[in-house]
This record gives structure tokens, C-alpha cells and sequence, in this order.
């Protein structure tokens, strides 16, 4: 159960109905528009020519198949955000694109990042935010609530 937005302490109470209607459902609106975000960036990789340019990074770290590997992030993105926006396998889901998130952010941006520099912070962001999901899962709204077993 959500809890009750107390409206003698707002400043103005009246906002207190939409705070105590929308309250529920913030779970499934941050979790819906996590995925809603990670959709765009796996699509062009996997329907588009981003593969080819993705695929750099894995070559860098010196990784077999970086092409396989640009797919795979491809499918984490497009896929993933679709599981994320659905709430299935969302802790799964979240634990690969912090994984992920925190690679971009330690592996590909760190050596010459800085805040506000090649955008870190917003990858780095990403990963904190998936972490909360792993923990959280995906809230009453979510398909994992059908499941009999979740992560």
C-alpha cells in the first residue's frame, strides 16, 4: 500500500488529491519510462547501421565477435526496454543494463571523463537507476506479478 500524502503539511494541500492519485502508479511510470528510454538506443543498432559503430568499443577492449556483442547490446536495449515497460523479468533486465551502464561508465567513458564531459554521469545515472529496479522488481503493475518465481 502506497502511503497517504498527509496535505496539512503541503504548501498548497489542494495538490494533495493528485499527489495521493498519482502515488500507486510511480513505481510503473519509473519503470515504464526506464524502458520507454532504453528502447531508441537498441533499435538502431539491430534494424539501423548503429551495430558497426558500436562494435568499436568491444574491439577496443580487445573482446572476440565485437559485432555479436553490438547485437547483443542491441537486443538488451530494444528487448529489454520492452520487458522493462511490460514489468517482466525485471530485475534480470535491470541487473544486464546496469552491467552495462556501469561498463560504459567505467570502461569506455572513465579515462577522460569528467562531469559534464562525454556524458558519464547520465550512463553512470542509468545504471543507479536499473540497480533500484533489481532491487525494487517490478511492482504490483508488472507481468512478473503472474509469474510463480522471479529473480
Amino acid at each position: 500500500m502506497s502511503p497517504h500524502i498527509d496535505t496539512d503539511r503541503l504548501l498548497f494541500p489542494r495538490l494533495g488529491f493528485i499527489y495521493n492519485f498519482v502515488n500507486p502508479y510511480l513505481w510503473t511510470i519509473f519503470r515504464i519510462l526506464l524502458g520507454l528510454w532504453l528502447i531508441p538506443h537498441g533499435y538502431p543498432k539491430l534494424f539501423g547501421d548503429d551495430a558497426i559503430p558500436a562494435s568499436k568499443n568491444f574491439v577496443n577492449f580487445g573482446w572476440d565477435y565485437p559485432i555479436l556483442w553490438a547485437y547483443f547490446i542491441g537486443c538488451l536495449e530494444f528487448f529489454g526496454g520492452i520487458f522493462l515497460v511490460l514489468g517482466l523479468g525485471t530485475r534480470l533486465v535491470a541487473l544486464m543494463v546496469a552491467v552495462q551502464m556501469f561498463v560504459i561508465s567505467f570502461a569506455v567513458l572513465f579515462p577522460t571523463w569528467g562531469w559534464g564531459k562525454k556524458g558519464m554521469e547520465y550512463a553512470l545515472l542509468w545504471g543507479l537507476l536499473c540497480l533500484i529496479l533489481v532491487i525494487k522488481g517490478g511492482g504490483k503493475y508488472s507481468a512478473d506479478r503472474f509469474l510463480p518465481k522471479e529473480l
